[in-house]
């Protein structure tokens, strides 16, 4: 179970590498302030996700349970892969349109509150001051995180719940977010980093996940 909850765990944190090598190669700051607010939030969508889908097992056939939670692994799995690789083939005018884009806007006039949920996580610095602030960490810690809700659903059905499991996710983010800013900083092109690779690891981790399961 061990091997289990690591390998799920780092499949669930390597966007937050990716992420922080390009905050370190823009010099982007994230203070540790908002590095733990980004890890409180994959703590909570992770968490929330594997009571998801520990509800449902509960409900389903143990046999079905498993058939599902492994389908969405591998669904999830080749999903991000084939982002990854489309995502490379994409015309740069497509890209820039993703880049700048949002999912979605909701406004609370009263509050004079604007919440974005956006398409790019690396675009999360709106106002361009060059550090994450704390409230560009929660729209951060919820980009990074999109992938946990399906993925925590998906290996709770299949027969991987633990209570570690959150905290493992929200300590590897924090892990690779701190490596990626590294590595980031040390070097001095974007072209040193194959960025397919980084983003189809993820995909490769979640199938394997979901080929231990039916072992």
């Amino acid at each position: 179970m061990t091997f289990t909850i690591i390998l799920l765990a780092v499949s669930l944190s390597t966007d937050a590498l990716g992420v922080g090598t390009v905050y370190g190669l823009r010099r982007i700051r994230i203070p540790l302030g908002s590095k733990l607010f980004i890890c409180f939030f994959s703590i909570i969508y992770s968490a929330v996700a594997q009571a998801l889908g520990k509800t449902l097992s509960s409900v389903l056939s143990k046999d079905l349970s498993n058939f599902i939670g492994v389908g969405i692994l591998f669904f999830m799995g080749i999903w991000i892969i084939l982002q990854s690789i489309m995502g490379s083939n994409e015309s740069p005018r497509k890209k820039e349109l993703v880049r700048t884009g949002t999912l979605l806007e909701i406004a609370i006039k009263s509050l004079g509150i604007t919440i974005q949920i956006i398409r790019n996580p690396i675009e999360v610095d709106f106002d361009k001051s060059g550090t994450i602030d704390l409230r560009e960490s929660i729209l951060l810690g919820f980009a990074l995180s999109l992938d946990a809700i399906g993925v925590g659903i998906g290996s709770s059905l299949a027969g991987c719940q633990s209570i570690l499991i959150p905290f493992a996710v929200g300590f590897f983010q924090l892990i690779f977010l701190y490596i990626g800013l590294f590595i980031g900083n040390r070097i001095t092109s974007y072209g040193r980093i194959n960025k397919k690779i980084i983003s189809i690891i993820p995909g490769i981790l979640l199938i394997a996940l979901g080929i231990s399961r039916l072992i």
